[in-house]
């Protein structure tokens, strides 16, 4: 029996994207409870863990983003396979991915914390330019997704890869963040594909029908 489903996160896409996703394309129903800024600062207190996003199943609590997405991907299943991969091996590579992606993201998130905006811009830039940490990381995961010749990232399916790389690029692709141009990682060819790919999935698309803002990324 399919356990209910509870996601509760803030609306833009972040770190929940990915499961979101995951569920919608497995065609497993889910609430998505979608709170502001200021409705966190009032709920922090009071919950366990003290963490965004979280996820509640058939009543019970869970966080750690990846954790959530695992189990999302699990559960999900397109053409009768799982996008997590019940191989051992499978699993390890698709694992491996994402913890790349993760660690793709991390220098960017470093910047956050710099108070003065001229020091931010400027370790922003050094960042995204050609060889700085994100570009770097960015472009590592661009060669091994060229080695495919399905457009997926790995077994010639869809994976919980897949979806990670797919949501996760709209951070540096839609000018949301300032002083990280949209265009900065165009030269990445296969990540370029692949999102074309990945969009252009039917369930992908009746997912993302009614996007907005930033959302609007996900469209093809």
């Amino acid at each position: 029996m399919t356990p209910q489903i509870k996601l509760i996160g803030f609306p833009q896409p972040g770190r929940l994207e990915p499961t979101r996703l995951a569920l919608a394309v497995g065609g497993i129903k889910f609430e998505d409870s979608c709170i502001s800024r200021e409705q966190w600062g009032e709920m922090k207190p009071k919950v366990t863990p003290l963490q965004m996003p979280l996820m509640e199943i058939d009543g019970k609590r869970a966080s750690q983003s990846i954790a959530m997405l695992r189990y999302a991907c699990k559960l999900s299943k397109v053409d009768g396979k799982p996008l997590y991969p019940e191989d051992a091996f499978e699993a390890l590579l698709v694992d491996e991915f994402v913890d790349k992606v993760g660690d793709m993201l991390v220098p960017m998130l470093h910047t956050f914390s710099i108070a003065d905006e001229a020091a931010k811009m400027a370790a922003r830039a050094a960042v995204m330019k050609k060889g700085g940490d994100v570009e770097k990381w960015a472009a590592h995961i661009d060669e091994i997704m060229g080695k495919s010749k399905s457009g997926y990232v790995y077994f010639d399916r869809l994976t919980m890869a897949d979806l990670t790389i797919f949501t996760m690029m709209w951070i540096f692709q839609t000018g949301f963040l300032d002083g990280v141009p949209k265009d900065c990682l165009d030269h990445l060819k296969h990540i370029a594909a692949h999102k074309k790919k990945i969009a252009s999935l039917p369930a992908v698309k009746e997912y993302y029908k009614d996007a907005k803002d930033v959302q609007i990324f996900y469209k093809c």
